[in-house]
């Protein structure tokens, strides 16, 4: 990074409007085009990129495009993308491995950076990237610069736009740590659970009584399964399934909120709508179930056994909360209907039925089903009527 520049007037405009203008309250999004129409009024600017490294499961970065006069765009990188050639042959990379800027002035097309061979062809003269020196060396970042005034930036520019990197790192870096942190809860928790817990509801015993629909589903034959491969190959199996029935569930308006074993509870929260549209919402989801796996076990190779599960549906009150221990907790739902919901899964299994519901769910659902009959269910206090989606 090119040695500090005074603090002209410009950028004690820029730094004035950080520190005054409202930025503080602003999301990353918001503070970026916020931040590029502030620079745009005083630099020669048409093209600015934000680039960041996340932790996600499924993404390795994102970032944010503004140009002169259109809308902000999002972008996203999946994990992996560090072979990918787009990334291998890019500004990008070389700002994350020097973490010293990089300065391109775009003469032609010619060069094999396919970044700047795009932007050449659309007009562009000069390209500047800059690395935001976060708190976190481990986690990499830059913003870019680009211009389409002829003769490119001036050194004066590139002094100036080096120290606007600098002043924006720390905003920037709050923001990308709460998305990472919201990111990380929302997927080990869940997104409600883990936006309460990021929100401070974490004391043990905190909780609200919430009205839901209540779904459970496991895999049969899994311990046998078990028994007889390798871990990995029982991994690869959970993954299918959990995989199969989080799209199925999250798809409908669920939140997946445990997995235990090969099991998994979800629930379809009833607060925001009538109970009638949570069941409709879990029967769409069961149903969404039922197509992916039978549609996976059509395609599935010779020697791997189809997917056959079980699944229970029921509709009550359940208390949604921190439960645990002083230094470990867990952000789920506990009571009655919880219960006799997991008790319904035993029973489907002993009744050979793929799902069974529940007389409550049944009745709110508005929907006809085939009555099983009335059932003792281990630990509730008297028999339950069960019933079965009509074939």
């Amino acid at each position: 990074m090119s040695p500090l520049a005074p603090l002209t007037d410009r950028l004690r405009g820029f730094t004035d409007w950080l520190m005054l203008g409202g930025a503080h309250a602003m999301e990353l999004a918001e503070l970026f085009e916020a931040a590029c129409a502030e620079l745009a009024d005083a630099y020669p600017l048409d093209r600015v990129s934000l680039n960041l490294e996340v932790i996600h499961p499924e993404l390795g970065g994102q970032g944010m495009e503004w140009r002169r006069g259109a809308e902000l765009r999002r972008t996203h990188a999946p994990r992996g993308m560090e072979e990918n050639p787009d990334y291998l042959y890019s500004p990008v990379r070389v700002v994350d491995e020097t973490g010293q800027s990089f300065r391109a002035g775009i003469a032609d097309g010619d060069m094999e950076m396919g970044i700047l061979r795009r932007l050449w062809s659309e007009g562009f003269t000069d390209y500047l990237i800059v690395p935001l020196p976060f708190r976190d060396a481990d986690r990499t970042a830059a913003i870019s610069f680009a211009t389409r005034q002829p003769g490119g930036f001036t050194s004066e520019n590139v002094q100036e736009l080096e120290l606007v990197a600098r002043a924006l790192s720390p905003l920037v870096e709050a923001r990308v740590m709460r998305i990472i942190a919201t990111d990380l809860l929302s997927v080990y928790l869940g997104r409600e659970p883990g936006l309460r817990v990021f929100d401070g509801q974490i004391r043990r015993g905190d909780y609200s009584s919430i009205f839901a629909a209540i779904l459970f589903c496991d895999l049969r034959g899994f311990t046998a399964f078990t028994q007889a491969n390798i871990s990995r190959t029982v991994i690869a199996r959970l993954n299918d399934w959990f995989g199969h029935a989080c799209a199925a569930v999250e798809a409908s308006g669920g939140e997946v909120l445990k997995f235990m074993g090969d099991g998994m509870m979800a629930i379809f929260p009833a607060q925001e709508m009538n109970p009638a549209e949570a069941c409709g919402h879990a029967l769409t989801a069961a149903a969404t179930l039922e197509a992916s796996v039978n549609a996976w076990n059509e395609v599935r190779p010779t020697d791997v056994p189809p997917l056959e599960y079980g699944l229970s549906l029921h509709l009550g009150y359940v208390a949604f909360g921190n439960i645990g221990g002083v230094r470990r907790l867990d952000f789920t739902v506990v009571g009655p209907a919880v219960n006799q919901a997991a008790r319904m899964l035993d029973l489907a299994k002993q009744l050979e039925r793929q799902v069974v519901v529940s007389q409550a769910f049944a009745g709110c659902s508005g929907r006809s089903f085939e009555c099983l009959g009335s059932f003792d269910l281990r630990g509730l206090p008297k028999p339950e009527m069960v019933y079965a989606p009509q074939i």
